[in-house]
Formats: C-alpha cells, structure tokens, sequence
C-alpha cells in the first residue's frame, strides 16, 4: 500500500502516522511514501526518529524490495497524489525489474521475467529462458554464464533504469530522500547524474538513513507547513 504521512499525524498523536490512502485508480505501492496530502489539519506534523524508522520498516519489507520503477510509472493515480504531496521517501527500484531491449517483465509484478526478447536469446544462445520466472533468477543466470556477455546487459539496464528514474522523479514533490537497498556487486544501481540534488542513504544503515530523513524532511525542512 502506498503510505500518505497526514499533517496531523505524528508519533503519539490521535491519527495514524502512516495512514493509507488509495485511490480506485491507484496501484498499491510499498516502496514509496508520500508525506503530506494536503488534507491534513492545522499544525505541522513532528517528524521524529521513531517515525522515520516506521518509514524505513515499511521500505524494509520483501513485497517493497521487488517493486521495480515501471510499477510506478505505469499507475495512474500516482500524479493526482504526488501534486498533494510536500516531500517523499523513495526506495530505490531493483536494477533488473523493468522491461528493457533484451527482456520483458510483468507490469505489475515487476519481479516476473515474463519472456526473452530476440537479442537476448541470440547474444546467449545456450541459455534456456523457458523454465525461469523471475527477473533474480534470469540475471543470475547470465551473470554466472558470462559476465563479459552480461556487461551488455547490464549497460541496457543502467540506461533503461536512469531514464526511467528520471521520469519518475520529475513526477514526485522537490524534497525526498533516496533509500538504497543492498545489491549483488553486479547489479548495484548507477548514480542518478540529474537527481535534483536528493540525498541516498543506504537501506542497511539505519542509525544513518534515520539521521538523515529526519534532517531532510523534519520540523526546520521540507514538511513544515507554510504559513
């Protein structure tokens, strides 16, 4: 589920700090949250170190680790929501879950490999796409066949992935942080050259990542109302 912050929520208070709100129209989504939906109450909310690390609980959990950027591109309510948000936290989609020139994967379930496209089969002939399912499992498979061969998959994921990105971003408030999981050092994600400026901080750094949106996104920073 997608998670709206409410501007009067906060730890302790009486609404809930990461209350839902989907639209009909609206994919579930469990690797972003928007904060802020402009229907909230007079005060500002607190942004404490207790609720940025609900936020990253909720990032932590496996169905928001394969969530992949064609998910959140492709679900028509994000715009309509994202307007009414003041900031957001972004966990940073996989590398490989999105559709690109050598694979297609499921629209929604970005982890499915739904089917090999012509120039994988022919850049590895010896490999047989039929029995593999996931996304995980197919780059594993390349990777461990020929890593030389696989640089070129590779090369068409970071450019799929950036521009990707980059739509997607320009669609999200100004103010965010970036949250980055761990990868495989082969598949670990590319810098974003155009990323206006937004701070990443690591998924397994929790003391750091807290530090960090708190700092971002606290009372002194993007999620203060303005008067």
């Amino acid at each position: 589920m997608q998670q709206c912050l409410l501007d009067s929520g906060g730890v302790g208070g009486k609404s809930t700090p990461l209350a839902g709100i989907v639209p009909r129209a609206a994919m579930p989504h469990r690797a972003l949250c928007l904060i802020g939906d402009g229907a909230g109450g007079a005060g500002s909310a607190r942004w404490t170190r207790p609720l940025a690390g609900r936020v990253l609980d909720r990032l932590s959990r496996p169905a928001a680790l394969i969530e992949g950027v064609d998910l959140h591109l492709g679900d028509p309510g994000l715009v309509a929501r994202a307007q009414d948000a003041r900031a957001f936290v972004l966990l940073l989609p996989p590398l490989g879950n999105l559709s690109n020139a050598f694979y297609r994967v499921h629209p929604r379930r970005n982890d499915r490999f739904i089917a090999a496209r012509a120039p994988l089969r022919a850049l590895f002939p010896e490999v047989d796409f039929a029995p593999i399912a996931f996304t995980g499992h197919a780059l594993d498979t390349l990777w461990a066949t020929c890593p030389e061969r696989f640089a070129l998959v590779r090369q068409e994921l970071e450019h799929a992935w950036r521009a990707r990105m980059q739509q997607l971003l320009a669609l999200l408030p100004p103010h965010g942080v970036l949250v980055d999981p761990l990868s495989p050092g082969w598949l670990v994600r590319p810098a974003l050259t155009d990323a206006r400026g937004l701070p990443r901080v690591a998924l397994g750094d929790r003391q750091g990542a807290v530090q960090r949106i708190c700092a971002t996104l606290g009372s002194g920073g993007a999620y203060r109302r303005t008067q």
